[in-house]
Formats: structure tokens, sequence, C-alpha cells
């Protein structure tokens, strides 16, 4: 099963866009496991209770469907990840990336600071957009669901990023 760090941005969209009468966070459920930093969760969740994906993400989490979970001490890695000034929840995916558990786990993360931080950090990282096409040429997701939730998150995205996701997904 593919394994995920999810930043608040993809958080917040899968649990706010639906397909088929279902959530995004749930047609990835079926093929990944979800992990979030405890930061995230307090981020999505407690700021943004009055929101329907708020409370989306908040029964996942406790249906133990998407766990939660706090950073590694990683003293060198947060030491350089102050100067960038990322928020909480930013910084703290990316230190979740040491969890030794999720040592195969990509983060997905759409703040585009925290995902230039990522690479220079050689952390394996994806636009949420990406891991759509990822799990699609790994047949764990089928090109015309993965067209459909492109189509649902469009808002979230500049439509440059649609149509290039549009293209990869009819090869």
């Amino acid at each position: 099963m593919t394994e995920l760090i999810l930043d608040a941005g993809p958080l917040i969209t899968v649990c706010k866009f639906s397909v088929d009468h279902q959530l995004l966070v749930d047609h990835l459920l079926h093929r990944c496991e979800i992990n979030i930093a405890a930061t995230v969760r307090d981020e999505v969740i407690v700021a943004g209770a009055r929101y329907p994906d708020a409370r989306a993400a908040q029964q996942r989490i406790e249906q133990e469907q998407i766990k939660v979970l706090h950073p590694p001490a990683a003293h060198q890695l947060e030491t350089l990840l102050v100067p960038y000034g990322l928020g909480n929840g930013e910084r703290d995916s990316i230190l979740l990336t040491e969890h030794p558990d999720l040592q195969r786990a990509t983060l997905v993360i759409d703040d585009h600071l925290a995902y230039l931080v990522s690479d220079r950090l050689g952390r394996r990282k994806r636009f949420l957009l990406d891991v759509i096409v990822d799990l699609v040429e790994t047949k764990q997701l089928s090109a015309e669901l993965a067209v459909e939730m492109t189509k649902a998150v469009h808002s979230r995205y500049p439509s440059a990023f649609i149509e290039h996701m549009m293209l990869l997904l009819q090869r």
C-alpha cells in the first residue's frame, strides 16, 4: 500500500472535493495509508472546525483511517528548517519524513516554499496531483477516475497544472 504524509493543503483538498458521491480522501484511503503530523491535524480541524472538510478529516482521524503522528526529534533537521520560516504544519510534515515507520512514505505538499525546502533536503515529495498520476501509473487508480478527481479539484490549482495533468492522464 502506498504510504503518504499529507500536509494541511492536500488534506483539506481531499476532504473537500468529491467524485462519484465519495470524498477524494476515501478514494485515496482505499489505496493509500494516510499519515499527518499532529500540527496539521490542529491546523485543519481546530482552526477550520466550521468547515465540512475539517469535519471529514476529524471523522477519519477518529476512525483511525488517518494516522496522526508526532515527528521524531531531529534537532539537526529542525535547525536547518528554522531560517525558512515555514508554518508549523509544513515544518512538522517535513520532519515526519524522519519517522521510523514512514521511511518509504511520500510527502504530499503543495506549498511552494515547503516543496522547495523538501527538495533541498532530499525528501521524497510530490504535489497532490502528481500522487494521482503515480497511482494511475502503478495501476492503483483508473485513469478515468483520476480525470474526474482532477476536474473536481481544478479550483485549487492554476489552470496550467490542470491542463498538464490532463495531458499526463491521456497517455
